[in-house]
């Protein structure tokens, strides 16, 4: 049951950064997407947002860049760009 709800919410945390374009907000702390997913679902426990905020990186959806602490920076990725197939061919000679 959780599990669905998990998913169910995922979409509309999805659907609310997509529609502010979030990608826009470059790289942000976890914090300020608490904040966010906290907003948009309506909890106030920590342990499913966390969960939610754990889906969405398993699903790829954020970019992680490690900053000079011990602390890490998230930037949702534009849905748009993640279609995209990126190939690069190397030549040696």
């Amino acid at each position: 049951m959780l599990k669905n709800n998990v998913i169910e919410d995922t979409k509309k945390v999805v659907k609310y950064l997509t529609n502010k374009q979030a990608w826009d907000y470059e790289f942000i702390r976890y914090s300020n997407y608490r904040k966010m997913i906290a907003n948009i679902c309506g909890y106030s426990k920590v342990y499913f947002i966390r969960k939610i905020f754990l889906y969405m990186l398993e699903q790829e959806l954020f970019i992680k860049k490690k900053t000079d602490k011990r602390s890490y920076l998230y930037k949702f990725k534009n849905p748009n760009e993640m279609k995209k197939i990126k190939k690069t061919i190397t030549i040696t000679f």
